[in-house]
């Protein structure tokens, strides 16, 4: 059993959307996992029009992202890690070199998915070097980037970049995205994920993902219909991976 698993989510829901089952499951289990979420940044005023619409949506116009940390500090304590917040911003927060916002508000959240962020990326990179040189992870568990949302790819390509050949990496199928599809973008540095991995764990486990969803109370009007019940969706797609037991998805990252 590893000894200390290294989580490395985009934003503030998707390591316990993707991932809840299996890093409760490790915790469980003995080891200690460390959940760094990329894009938890404060942001500056002026927010950009869809960050106020969101915010809006979230029915947090104030302050928002302390909020949402404080859900996370409330969700990984239902699944038994150590939750780090990065300083980068969300892509609804960030300007392109032009001074215009990255994602307009008529926009999708794939949009300036091929802008160019180089001094951004370069620091995603050094962020997840350092911090896997301090707590020397066994294994790292990040995005695989499904859905093709902008800051899951900035996050995958860090760590592909940081830590490819040094410490094995698992990508987890990005939910709710994986839902509906399965493309995965191209990785850095002619990179490639292997065949998929089902990942199963017991109720426990799952009662602690599901308790861990429920703690972000501000994202789910935009995560899926407000007439669904989450637990169904994931329910139905967890158990076609695991042959009628539910499982989430990785995929090994190869040579």
């Amino acid at each position: 059993m590893p000894s200390h698993i290294l989580v490395v989510s985009p934003h503030l829901d998707d390591a316990a959307l993707s991932a809840g089952s299996r890093i409760h499951h490790l915790a469980a289990e003995g080891a200690e996992v460390t959940v760094f979420t990329m894009f938890a940044g404060i942001p500056p005023l002026p927010y950009s029009p869809i960050a106020e619409y969101f915010h809006y949506t979230w029915g947090l116009e104030t302050e928002p992202m302390e909020h949402r940390r404080e859900e996370d500090r409330k969700a990984m304590a239902r699944l038994g890690a150590t939750p780090l917040h990065g300083e980068f911003l969300d892509a609804v927060y960030r300007r392109r070199s032009d001074g215009g916002w990255l994602i307009d508000v008529d926009g999708p959240m794939v949009q300036g998915s091929e802008a160019v962020e180089p001094q951004l990326c370069d620091l995603l990179m050094r962020a997840v070097a350092e911090l896997a040189e301090r707590i020397q992870p066994d294994v790292v568990l990040t995005s695989a980037a499904v859905g093709n949302h902008i800051d899951h790819r900035r996050t995958r390509d860090a760590v592909v970049t940081a830590l490819a050949g040094k410490v094995p990496v698992r990508c987890w199928e990005d939910l709710p995205y994986g839902l509906r599809g399965s493309d995965i973008p191209l990785l850095p540095d002619g990179r490639a994920l292997l065949d998929p991995v089902a990942e199963t764990a017991g109720e426990a486990s799952w009662a602690a993902k599901y308790a861990a969803i429920e703690c972000y109370r501000s994202q789910h009007s935009m995560l899926w219909p407000p007439d669904a019940d989450f637990r169904d969706l994931f329910d139905a797609h967890a158990t076609s991976h695991g042959g009628g037991t539910p499982a989430e998805l990785f995929r090994p990252l190869g040579p």
